[in-house]
Order: structure tokens, then C-alpha cells, then sequence
């Protein structure tokens, strides 16, 4: 039992972690002027030398909002997952409208605090709309994937019993 407590507390630890994440990407520190030295580097590593500064430029938009799309995805399914603890039931609708609400709530914040906090950053509602892809994305995944996987049991929870 102490075993299910603890996995439950590192799972919340876990979307506090990632909220910490998706917070600190949205400051200056990560801002375009910031970070593009790095994602000129990652181009040279898979496209070799040699591009020009709009191929550059239009190649770190498609990155930038790749990993908008993706941190949200992977926040909504630590929320669902953290939601869920260990709970035999493999999906509840509940869990999903909370993860997907408390994700999209949390991207508003971000770009909220980009809007009016940040000096090099500007908050964007296209960048909440891709966030929230992102998470709606992740947690229809999950539902599928619940659809077609065969339920298993939780080896934890059966563990007094043997």
C-alpha cells in the first residue's frame, strides 16, 4: 500500500515537474534571440553546412512550435496518467476533460506571462491553440490506445494477496 502511495506522489511530482518545464521554456531565457545559436547547431548536425539565414529562420518557427505541441502532449498525458494513479480503470471521460482543461489553462498562463512578464517574448493565442492540439492530441491517443489494449492488472495492488 505504501508502495501505491508513493508511485501516486511521484506521478503529481511528475505534472509539477513538467509544469516547471513548460514555465521556464516560456521565459527569456529560451527566447528566439536565446536559443538560436542551439538550433542553428541542431541544422548544421542533420543538414550540413550551409543553409541561409530563411531557411534558418523559417526552420526554427517549424521547431518552435513542434515543441509547443509536444510539451503540451506530454503535460496532458502526465496529468491523465497522474489523474488516473492506480486505479484498475484503464479510462474516465472526468480524467480526460480535467487534463485537457488544466493543460490548456496552463498554456494560457504561459503565453499570459510571455504577454506581460517577458521582454523578448510575446504571448500568443495561436501558440494556446497549438499547445492545446498538442494535449487533445495526447490524450486521444491514450483513448485509443485504452480501446485496444487489453486491460492488465495492477501487479501492485495484488501484491498482499500472494
Amino acid at each position: 500500500m505504501a508502495h501505491l502511495k508513493a508511485q501516486s506522489r511521484f506521478q503529481w511530482i511528475m505534472v509539477a515537474l513538467m509544469m516547471a518545464v513548460t514555465m521556464t521554456l516560456g521565459t527569456d531565457l529560451f527566447s528566439s534571440e536565446n536559443t538560436q545559436p542551439i538550433i542553428r547547431w541542431i541544422k548544421r548536425l542533420f543538414f550540413g553546412e550551409g543553409p541561409d539565414v530563411p531557411t534558418i529562420s523559417s526552420g526554427e518557427g517549424l521547431l518552435r512550435k513542434t515543441a509547443h505541441f509536444l510539451e503540451y502532449a506530454l503535460l496532458a498525458y502526465l496529468w491523465l496518467r497522474a489523474l488516473r494513479g492506480d486505479s484498475a480503470t484503464r479510462w474516465k471521460w472526468s480524467w480526460f476533460l480535467i487534463a485537457l482543461v488544466a493543460t490548456i489553462i496552463w498554456a494560457s498562463l504561459d503565453e499570459l506571462q510571455q504577454g506581460f512578464i517577458s521582454h523578448q517574448r510575446t504571448g500568443s493565442v495561436w501558440d494556446v491553440l497549438i499547445d492545446s492540439s498538442g494535449a487533445l492530441t495526447a490524450l486521444l491517443f491514450v483513448y485509443f490506445v485504452s480501446l485496444i489494449r487489453p486491460a492488465t492488472t495492477n501487479p501492485h495492488t495484488n501484491s498482499e494477496s500472494s
